[in-house]
């Protein structure tokens, strides 16, 4: 081929790729996303030290990936940007820090408006209730994140033990975000039944599941979200919280991611529905997990989208801006 042949494609190429450009961006969402799930940790362990010793990756790999890939600000930042995201919830990272916030909490206090912190408390610690309210009234945290396993019996007796009820009542009473997350990864009807309950006897507490409790990947009609989760939809404090880790359950299939946030939808109404991308704990591009969740709710009409996508978590997470 004559070089002038070579130069004119290449000009017309990117001419059709410039005219393009405008077609990809109008494929968006048309507003700024928010990530109600984001783990920030830093490499600065002077000042901000790990306490990986129970981390469930292993402490040595929680420490090479904070000291290799920190998900600090300047990253998750930059991310934000590029990917269309105006702000979102730093999640307390307890493989890193247990529930030593203060990384998170300097970085929800730099950047206030942008980052909503939620912190861990212990609530085996005689005070937790009284440092809960601290964390509350002095760094701007709207709740407290609680992971805990399933029992022999098949109980969660963690829910509702003697210190836990103490953060139940500061939750009811200032109306915070109570964030859970259940060992196994499996769906269990009863621990959705326990929520129940337990958003009748805390109805201002703001219930938020994690990774929508791990719903049955199957496909429809339901889509995992079964009549124990149509039974939880009718508790008006009850949230449901969607990540990259359910997508990865799926094998990021697009019909199913589809299919699942369309049923939480229906179920549970886009009011109740929130996107989470979990990067820091979920190892992947960040452009990657925008996309996935564009693609999921991508058949979801506007109003819904951007509740799925910003307004819920806004709300819940009582972001004004």
């Amino acid at each position: 081929m004559r070089f002038s042949n070579v130069v004119a494609n290449i000009v017309v190429a990117g001419s059709m790729a410039c005219a393009l450009l405008p077609m990809a961006r109008a494929q968006g969402p048309g507003f700024a996303l928010f990530d109600t799930h984001t783990h920030f940790y830093s490499s600065d362990f002077a000042k901000f030290p790990l306490h990986a010793e129970h981390a469930y990756m292993g402490k040595a790999v929680m420490e090479a990936r904070a000291a290799n890939q920190p998900n600090d600000t300047t990253k998750v930042f930059r991310e934000w940007q590029i990917n269309g995201v105006g702000g979102g919830v730093g999640i307390q990272y307890g493989a890193a820090y247990q529930s030593d916030n203060r990384y998170l909490l300097s970085v929800a206090a730099s950047h206030k408006g942008k980052v909503v912190p939620i912190a861990i408390v212990d609530p085996a610690q005689p005070d937790a209730a009284q440092a809960l309210t601290r964390l509350v009234e002095d760094d701007g945290v709207v709740g407290f994140r609680k992971l805990g396993h399933r029992a022999p019996d098949g109980s969660y007796p963690w829910m509702s033990s003697e210190g836990m009820l103490k953060l139940w009542r500061v939750a009811n009473d200032r109306g915070l975000v109570v964030e859970l997350m259940p060992y196994p990864r499996s769906p269990d009807p009863r621990f959705l039944r326990e929520i129940g309950r337990l958003a009748d006897q805390f109805p201002k507490a703001k219930i938020v599941l994690d990774h929508c409790d791990w719903p049955a990947t199957e496909g429809a009609p339901s889509y995992g979200i079964d009549d124990s989760y149509v039974a939880l939809a009718t508790h008006h404090n009850v949230y449901l919280k969607f990540t990259t880790e359910n997508f990865e359950r799926l094998k990021f299939d697009v019909a199913l991611t589809q299919g699942l946030v369309g049923q939480l939808v229906k179920v549970f109404g886009a009011d109740h529905v929130m996107w989470g991308s979990d990067t820091g704990n979920t190892m992947m591009d960040y452009s990657k997990m925008v996309g996935y969740a564009l693609a999921a709710t991508s058949q979801l009409s506007s109003a819904d989208r951007q509740d799925v996508l910003a307004s819920t978590g806004r709300a819940v997470f009582s972001v004004t801006r």
